[in-house]
């Protein structure tokens, strides 16, 4: 297999080579980088900065075409877009998106979500979609069709693929996250080195999608759409509640990160329970004491009212379909597991499963493989160990710190979210994938960049490079791992249906080593 005339053996090595060049490049402790700060940058950084935003896109975004699984170029794949099956449906006036084509066993069985009794019967169906009153439903949210799927289709006549939309998404959440984490240095920690932010802009951007490259639809669209809505609403209230000195604008802001983050509830629901963090808008928007109180309601108003309408428009959605506001599909999904049985949360419920399923979730330790790439995935704190910074933001001097900077009930509050959704995501499905920790990677990059950031700011000069180098290291520990990761084979993936660049791939690290 080759690439441009260069064998993949060899466009491995070679690019590993550029890999170890480029770490070197950073870490090292004389690196004039590392003594410039945010608030000193120039043209020339500031084109860096553009530069390493755009390889970070590519490297994140251009893989996502490469299965077969994915692309379209398997038919039954590309027959199976419920995305652009719903604008279709939109445009022709309904909400379910059959074409008639449902099997008549289904409708005789007196349990058509039970998969052991749907596979005894030989039924036919269509997995993972909503089935209710004999008709198959969307069962992922319905904003990603309206903001992209349906506009495109308007727009060329054509059908857009999931995973194209995924990378849409992912750009713009990388795209998020650079901003997001110059807009803090900026404002905050203006002495945080140049260095370290490319770093960690980079790698944690595409921490946060990382899953989704390698298997960029159907789930990682509902996934990775909401996480870019709810970056770029974390953007937005930390300009309206911190940063932002103009009222009007402040409230703008509010309004806009309210309405991103209501339409995060229309693409995967766990990763909008990332709205938690208006806790601590709510917080800052009190405390504000050159506001009066007539000041402190509009804002409020303006932060509310999106969650407001959106949610009345999602629950007449729901009900329209399922009549019932509250039910998203989850009760009617056809899938492995019979959900439409499932208690309430208070009967389900069991501490101690619950417990270790946490645990499990953050720490677990998977089995090592005798094949290239010798691993799978851990617990999130395995799988990347830099997340485990997060928790420095409860040492007394960067809490003091972020307590100076009104920001430690926040950073705090991102700590918690993970495990929050991580709760919900136990409790909701049969089993955890990785997949389901994109619905919170990003808000652990968050509070890690914010925990690394203060814990610069209260140590001494020599501990600090230590720091800045042993940081550094992470980072690119996780360029390393996302790497592995995207080479696991499994059912969908690009390796699993071109296992013979497993081979080239192994033997271009060893030769680059």
């Amino acid at each position: 297999m080759t690439f441009f005339g260069i064998s993949l053996q060899n466009l491995v090595s070679i690019s590993f080579a550029v890999f170890l060049l480029t770490y070197i490049f950073f870490v090292r402790p004389s690196n004039t980088w590392h003594s410039v700060a945010i608030n000193e940058i120039t043209l020339l950084h500031n084109i860096i900065i553009a530069f390493t935003l755009l390889i970070s896109i590519s490297i994140a975004v251009l893989p996502m075409s490469l299965s077969p699984y994915w692309n379209g170029s398997i038919p039954y794949k590309a027959d199976k877009q419920q995305y652009d099956r719903m604008a279709e449906a939109l445009l022709q006036g309904h909400l379910y998106i059959d074409n008639g084509d449902i099997d008549p066993a289904l409708s005789m069985m007196e349990n058509p979500y039970d998969s052991v009794l749907r596979e005894t019967w030989e039924v036919e169906y269509h997995w993972d979609e909503a089935y209710y009153n004999n008709h198959y439903y969307m069962y992922f949210g319905i904003v990603p069709t309206l903001i992209l799927f349906l506009p495109f289709k308007l727009l060329t006549g054509k059908a857009l693929l999931s995973y194209q939309a995924t990378q849409v998404f992912a750009a713009l959440s990388i795209v998020g996250m650079f901003y997001l984490f110059y807009m803090l240095c900026r404002h905050f920690f203006a002495k945080m080195p140049f260095s370290l932010y490319l770093v960690l802009s980079s790698a944690f951007s595409i921490l946060s999608i990382g899953y989704s490259i390698e298997a960029p639809a159907l789930y990682c669209t509902a996934i990775v759409s909401a996480v870019c809505l709810m970056i770029w609403s974390i953007v937005c209230f930390i300009k309206g509640a911190w940063s932002s000195l103009d009222t009007k604008w402040g409230n703008c802001y509010l309004f806009a990160g309210g309405l991103l983050g209501a339409l995060a509830f229309g693409c995967r629901p766990p990763v909008a329970l990332a709205n938690l963090v208006i806790i601590p808008v709510l917080a800052q928007i009190y405390d504000k004491k050159n506001v009066d109180y007539a000041g402190k309601m509009k804002s409020v108003i303006s932060l509310f009212f999106p969650y407001l309408f959106i949610g009345l428009m999602l629950m007449a959605y729901n009900y329209a379909r399922f009549d019932n506001a509250f039910e998203f599909g989850q009760s009617y999904q056809l899938t492995v597991t019979d959900q439409h049985s499932y208690r309430r949360f208070s009967e389900k419920f069991n501490l101690s499963e619950m417990f270790l399923e946490l645990v499990l979730n953050f720490h677990g330790i998977s089995h090592f493989v005798d094949q290239f790439p010798f691993l799978f995935y851990n617990g999130a704190f395995v799988n990347f160990p830099i997340l485990l910074l997060s928790f420095k933001i409860f040492t007394k001097n960067i809490g003091d710190n972020l307590k100076k900077k009104q920001m430690y009930l926040l950073a705090q509050i991102l700590l918690l979210i993970p495990f929050i959704i991580s709760i919900i995501d136990i409790y909701w499905t049969p089993f955890l994938l990785e997949r389901y920790r994109l619905d919170f990677y990003y808000l652990l990059c968050i509070v890690s960049f914010i925990s690394i950031a203060s814990w610069l700011e209260v140590i001494s000069k020599p501990m600090k490079k230590i720091l800045i180098c042993s940081t550094i290291t992470l980072g690119f520990a996780v360029f390393l791992i996302e790497f592995l990761f995207f080479c696991i084979p499994f059912d969908g993936s690009y390796t699993y249906y071109y296992p013979e660049i497993l081979e080239e791939i192994y033997k271009g690290l060893r030769f680059g080593f």
